[in-house]
């Protein structure tokens, strides 16, 4: 992205592999094409920037904020002794 060379993730290897006339293949670089093919890199160029390049929903999120049972757990047992704590300080004042 940095560099903004257009990238796209393809389902399989099979895909691919048919595109460079081979059984599998994992990973495709176009370092040249054929006149006649150049409109249609053109359409796939274009298709993989709207995609995946400039797609903002892709970019790298950290978190959820979704904590575990026992987290969850634990933090409510704390947050209860702090209430039960709490309770005991205005009962001890009088408030």
């Amino acid at each position: 992205r940095k560099m903004d060379v257009p990238f796209m993730f393809v389902k399989d290897k099979a895909r691919l592999g048919a595109l460079v006339h081979m059984k599998t293949t994992s990973v495709v670089a176009f370092t040249g094409v054929n006149k006649g093919d150049n409109n249609q890199l053109t359409i796939c160029k274009n298709l993989a920037l709207e995609k995946y390049n400039n797609n903002t929903d892709l970019m790298r999120k950290w978190g959820g904020g979704i904590m575990g049972l026992k987290t969850q757990a634990k933090l409510d047992k704390r947050a209860k002794a702090m209430a039960i704590e709490e309770a005991k300080k205005k009962a001890s004042l009088g408030l």
